[in-house]
């Protein structure tokens, strides 16, 4: 398994390292970054990681959108967030910017393992105590959708309105189809709709 570690401290980094050394079965390579511009650098380089486990805070990039680009450069990696951060709304953000899992740094090396596991699965993961904010619906407002959904996931609500698939989707705007799964996903939760059909009405309703 080849994991991406970034974080900014390299004695957490190194406490990482040992966890994943002791706990993962198999060959293990992983490379670290201490900011969000050297995980993207390592991910451009052309090798291809299995997981990624990223900080949420880390200097020269809000964490957001570090995630973000992090998803752009390596769009089939699983990425895991491990953050000190335990706010629904960071939770919520970090879902919605591409993050499969969110560990909070507070948790268990078994937690973490699991983490993995699920990811690689296709699952989500959270740690156990932790809460996801929902989007409070105030009629669907064309500005609601702009705070609560990022502009790669406004795309593909755009794309669900006009009936496109996951796959159709994920051509056109090349993407990994489970990374345009991981979108939609996001974009129900944050909308407060149950399917694809709701999401593609409300967005005819604010003008996607």
């Amino acid at each position: 398994m080849r994991v991406l570690l970034a974080d900014d401290h390299a004695l957490f980094r190194e406490g990482v390292r040992l966890v994943l050394e002791n706990l993962v079965d198999g060959p293990l390579e992983v490379i670290e970054a201490g900011d969000f511009v050297q995980a993207v650098s390592a991910l451009r380089a052309g090798s291809d990681f299995d997981v990624g486990l990223i900080d949420l805070n880390m200097p020269g990039m809000d964490g957001f959108d570090g995630i973000e680009a992090v998803c752009r450069a390596a769009p089939n990696m699983h990425l895991v967030v491990i953050s000190a951060s335990e706010s629904p709304t960071d939770v919520r953000r970090a879902l919605d910017a591409g993050a499969q899992g969110y560990i909070a740094k507070t948790s268990s090396s078994s937690s973490m393992l699991e983490a993995i596991r699920q990811v690689l699965s296709g699952d989500t993961y959270l740690s156990p105590r932790l809460e996801v904010a929902t989007a409070s619906d105030d009629g669907g407002s064309r500005d609601q959708a702009r705070n609560v959904l990022t502009p790669r996931q406004r795309d593909v609500l755009a794309m669900l309105r006009q009936g496109k698939s996951n796959k159709e989707i994920a051509r056109d705007l090349n993407l990994a189809e489970i990374t345009v799964k991981l979108h939609v996903t996001a974009i129900l939760r944050a909308l407060g709709v149950e399917n694809r059909t709701q999401a593609a009405i409300l967005a005819a309703k604010i003008g996607y």
